[in-house]
């Protein structure tokens, strides 16, 4: 069913709040992976100390059929992800959603920000289409980052896990210097081109300094950990395989790992992941006050990779060089 309207795009109210939960309702049923914009509360607290800035879509009639947001995970995160974005599957195919991104993008520019990213999901390419279309441009790629979940009005695949392109839209110029393994120097140089990021890219065998910093997430619903790196220490290495044993017992599909690459120790960091089995994710640039983050995964789980869809050719190559390094890390860390 499609009506012919012309909705309000708007920035998100207090008061929208119980609507917007069930747009979500409308969309997902209860398989929405962030449980938060289930949750008033929770919502309200997160608008009001503005980690998320939400723009909706209301029609004529004075409810909600549509959403997208900026959302922080932290104070210290300064290229936010732009996601969340659902538009009710009665109202499909009115370029909602891309009039949502338009207001999305003027929100991240009063903001100053220096650019964001987005996860779009890879089961249909309309997502990647959207971001593509106002310049964002594909850093990697989460294979079975999340589980398969039903999008009503979309064609589903429920036999694996969901797999996500990460793309990246800057918004002003900021130069870094990161730190990498020799073997991604080539790859990178000219991935910072296409992203049209200016960067000097080295690669160090320089040890972290001191202990090493980190948090732990885990969510065994999604049978996801999320860990993230403050600092690169020495005893990175032993104390990152330290984690990875307790993690054992939870019987994991997926564990992701930010690692700070403008720290000069995360060449080495990244080389002694790979041998442990974590491989190349998605890089975020000016991701937190600090520099560049390089997400790394590590699978547990098979994944049907002939159902990736990617909106273009360059979604595609990300896509055979994430398969391609998962394929060499899981031989190197398979023989040792």
């Amino acid at each position: 069913m499609t009506f012919d309207i012309t909705p309000e795009i708007r920035r998100l109210k207090i008061e929208d709040i119980p609507q917007l939960i069930e747009c979500i309702r409308r969309c997902y049923g209860d398989s929405y992976p962030f449980h938060d914009m289930y949750d008033p509360v929770a919502l309200q607290k997160i608008i009001v100390d503005k980690m998320m800035h939400s723009v909706v879509a209301q029609h004529p009639d004075g409810h909600l059929i549509g959403h997208c947001a900026l959302t922080f995970d932290s104070t210290h995160n300064t290229t936010p992800e732009a996601g969340k974005m659902v538009v009710d599957p009665d109202y499909r195919g009115h370029h909602i959603a891309e009039s949502m991104a338009k207001m999305r993008i003027d929100i991240a520019k009063e903001l100053d920000l220096v650019g964001f990213w987005t996860d779009c999901v890879t089961n249909h390419p309309y997502s990647q289409h959207e971001m593509i279309a106002f310049g964002a441009q594909e850093t990697g790629m989460l294979l079975g980052a999340s589980p398969s979940r039903e999008m009503a009005g979309l064609q589903n695949f429920t036999d694996t896990r969901m797999s996500f392109l990460s793309c990246y839209l800057p918004l002003k110029e900021q130069i870094n210097t990161i730190y990498l393994p020799q073997h991604h120097l080539n790859f990178v140089g000219d991935l910072a081109q296409k992203i049209n990021v200016k960067r000097t890219i080295m690669q160090s065998n320089v040890m972290g300094s001191g202990q090493s910093e980190f948090n732990i997430s885990v969510n065994t619903e999604t049978q996801t950990a999320n860990i993230k790196v403050l600092h690169i220490g020495e005893d990175f290495s032993a104390r990152i395989s330290a984690e990875l044993a307790k993690l054992e017992s939870l019987n994991l599909a997926f564990i992701m790992l930010n690692l700070p690459i403008s720290q000069e120790g995360a060449a080495l960091a990244f080389s002694q992941l790979e041998d442990m089995g974590f491989f190349w994710g998605a890089w975020l640039p000016n991701y937190s006050a600090h520099g560049d983050v390089l997400r790394l995964q590590k699978l547990h789980e098979s994944v049907n990779v002939d159902e990736i869809i990617c909106a273009r050719p360059q979604g595609e190559n990300i896509k055979q060089y994430v398969i391609s390094e998962w394929n060499r890390v899981s031989q190197k860390s398979s023989a040792l």
